[in-house]
């Protein structure tokens, strides 16, 4: 018999107070250092920037209802059964934090970038990305679109990286695109793409970048610009 306190906490505990710590402020400095690199800002707007994102979080859009699923509960009273049929809603929302705003940080950076870069490249490099995403995001029932988490990034760094090599463009330019890639495709390939597929998520409210501030979109831009720092 082992003497250990209370064995089936230890590791939850662990995974709450240690590493759920490490992997925000993690993502807070990753964070900032990229829209430092990026839009050449200094580390305290970075931060107020990051903090816009994450107060953004917390706010989502209703854009439309759909029918949803039917659900079906059965009650015994008294040895009768009843069956209750009741219609649930599908809510589609987007999240500002989540979504929006690195909508739009994505979207500005491509206008600085076509100063450099003819919009054919930038499309290619989106559109090969986007695919690619849409072909392993997967509607996952009570859960939403999802998608290996390395994927996007690591996609829209190589096809950013090959459409400048190709075109003969500064690498330079490679940080600034991924995210920009990164960011755009994911929303098309992942959310945009498969809204005909999301009545088989099930009920309740489905939000384009609905976990916020960690949700892929976000993390999509936030590594493919730590990527392509080992291109360069």
């Amino acid at each position: 018999m082992r003497d250990y306190f209370f064995p089936p906490i230890i590791f939850p505990l662990f995974l709450i107070l240690v590493v759920l710590p490490i992997i925000v402020l993690f993502l807070i400095f990753a964070g900032s250092a990229v829209f430092e690199i990026v839009f050449g800002i200094e580390s305290d707007k970075a931060l107020l920037l990051f903090a816009m994102i994450v107060i953004g979080s917390l706010i989502n859009i209703p854009l439309y209802e759909k029918k949803g699923v039917e659900v079906v509960r059965k009650y015994e009273i008294f040895g009768l059964i009843y069956t209750v049929r009741t219609r649930k809603k599908l809510i589609i929302a987007v999240n500002v934090g989540g979504c929006i705003l690195p909508s739009i940080l994505a979207t500005k950076l491509l206008y600085d970038i076509l100063e450099f870069l003819p919009i054919l490249v930038f499309f290619v490099a989106f559109i090969i990305s986007s695919l690619i995403i849409y072909g392993f995001a997967k509607p996952i029932a009570g859960v939403g679109i999802v998608v290996p988490m390395i994927l996007p990034p690591l996609v829209a760094t190589l096809t950013s990286f090959m459409a400048l090599t190709i075109s003969e463009k500064p690498l330079t330019l490679l940080p600034k695109m991924s995210f920009s890639v990164g960011v755009l495709s994911a929303l098309f390939g992942a959310d945009i793409l498969h809204l005909r597929d999301i009545e088989k998520v099930g009920y309740g409210v489905v939000s384009i970048g609905g976990a916020g501030t960690f949700d892929g979109i976000f993390l999509t831009g936030v590594f493919a610009v730590l990527f392509s720092v080992f291109f360069i």
